[in-house]
């Protein structure tokens, strides 16, 4: 059980070890094993500057002045995660989305409706996409400097009617465009709803094929990503092997639990399983570069089926999603989508016109990993001295950057072994810190909260010298920093 008052405690404790002089003999002598040892001579990955990314259903197009730049309000939010991006369309309920060429009648924005992450049930219902949602889109694209990864009907929708939607798509946002993909997790698709007959990956090919040809035969020069599975990597290896030379991109999915009807789902397992991760994730990118193409993490969060209450919605989610993006980047992904929309549990971005947004706490983690964008990952050692911690290290325009995250309910000092020959001895240290691990407000990064205009700039920063080419950063229980060196 997670204890509040401890980790209030152990806070409050680490903050005084930090502000107490004592001399460096004695500040090394207390840190014990914890070390981590930089090595920017062997960068491992360039990160895109598109990185970040949000991943929202396809029905929300069915509510044109939603990605639009009438909704002034969610533009910052956006942009303050990146200054670029990627804003995925797709999910469960892209299943049910029909395509028309005509516009209908237009919705005030107030009363225009956030759609929240589907939660599974895939209730037989209509959304009707018109080219007003696209036009509207691209304005909002522009605005926020973000491109676009867009999902098509597969499984509910025509080959015909899809490549109407792609030519319309493709005409208006023009290079704003990522890629199209043909279905939503199509590794999970029944046959008449029967939760015991699934597609094989045969059927799905079969139907991929006939939408590739249909929409290359309107749009010719139409990019392509996929599968889109709910994360098979076997799927992954097959359709990366059979459509090469016809797709530009390789994307899956990943949630790290689920379902939350699981008792066993917890704050506890979400901070510290560490085998899905290699299992789903790194498999994935391994066969995508073998097959000589790049992978996006195009929908994903913390418990799928829209979230599990005390989880998906405190502290504990932000930790996740910051070491998560960090992870991924480590090992050579193009780029993370989180799903959300609405006031779903594990929305990034909360709300709608008429109420406002707000951040969420995982939407701290994605704020707290933004220096990753355009970054190059250098390879480093962690000794972690059995504590539960992750760092990364990052170079970008010569400044490095260490981002650290503490999982565990004990206080740490993490040592950090600069390069050999780093004449920068003064860091600037940033802190992604909340009352508790299941605190579902006043999240702070930088001491800082991200206001309902969706601006954020940090409040209170930590100047910190190195000593002989170390650096001693205090790590409270459950907390993350990130290190910037001048």
């Amino acid at each position: 059980m997670l204890d509040r008052r401890h980790f209030l405690s152990s806070a409050a404790a680490v903050a005084a070890l930090a502000a107490t002089p004592r001399s460096w003999a004695q500040a090394v002598s207390s840190v014990g094993n914890a070390k981590f040892v930089i090595n920017p001579a062997k960068p491992i990955a360039h990160v895109p500057m598109d990185f970040t990314g949000l991943s929202y259903e396809s029905s929300q197009l069915a509510y044109p002045k939603f990605f639009s730049t009438e909704n002034r309000a969610l533009v910052p939010f956006f942009k303050t995660l990146g200054e670029s991006g990627v804003l995925r369309i797709g999910g469960n309920l892209s299943e049910f989305t029909k395509w028309s060429a005509v516009d209908g009648p237009e919705v005030p924005l107030d009363e225009v409706s956030a759609q929240g992450p589907d939660p599974g049930k895939r209730d037989n219902v209509s959304f009707t996409i018109t080219p007003r949602s696209i036009r509207n889109l691209k304005a909002f694209l522009d605005a926020t400097n973000w491109k676009l990864l867009y999902g098509l009907n597969l499984a509910g929708g025509d080959a015909n009617s899809a490549a109407e939607e792609a030519a319309c798509v493709a005409e208006v946002c023009g290079s704003r465009l990522l890629a199209f993909q043909f279905g939503n997790e199509p590794d999970l698709f029944k046959h008449n709803g029967d939760p015991k007959d699934h597609w094989k990956y045969d059927e799905f090919i079969g139907k991929w094929n006939e939408f590739q040809k249909a929409v290359h035969a309107k749009v010719p020069n139409a990019p392509l990503a996929g599968p889109d599975t709910s994360f098979k990597p076997e799927w992954v290896g097959n359709f990366a092997a059979d459509t090469k030379g016809r797709t530009m991109l390789i994307t899956a999915h990943y949630y790290a639990e689920g379902p939350p009807t699981n008792p066993d789902m917890t704050i506890h397992r979400l901070l510290n399983d560490r085998t899905k991760f290699a299992s789903n994730i790194l498999s994935a990118v391994e066969l995508a570069q073998k097959a000589g193409m790049p992978f996006r993490m195009s929908e994903g969060n913390t418990c799928y089926n829209a979230g599990k209450k005390g989880v998906s919605d405190t502290f504990a989610s932000a930790l996740w999603a910051g070491d998560f993006l960090a992870q991924i980047a480590s090992v050579g992904g193009t780029g993370v989508n989180l799903h959300g929309g609405g006031n779903g549990l594990y929305t990034p971005i909360a709300g709608s016109p008429k109420e406002g947004f707000s951040a969420r706490p995982d939407y701290y983690g994605m704020l707290f990993a933004r220096p990753l964008s355009g970054a190059t990952m250098l390879a480093a050692e962690l000794k972690a001295n059995g504590e539960n911690l992750s760092a990364y290290a990052a170079q970008k325009h010569g400044q490095v950057t260490v981002m650290a995250f503490n999982k565990g309910e004990k206080d740490t000092v993490l040592e950090v072994q600069l390069p050999t020959g780093y004449t920068k001895p003064t860091a600037m240290i940033l802190r992604l810190t909340a009352p508790a691990i299941d605190a579902t407000t006043d999240v702070r990064l930088g001491g800082a909260v991200v206001g309902s205009d969706g601006a954020w700039a940090p409040s209170s920063t930590e100047t910190m010298t190195s000593h002989d080419g170390k650096l001693l950063l205090t790590l409270p229980a459950y907390s993350a920093a990130s290190v910037h060196f001048a």
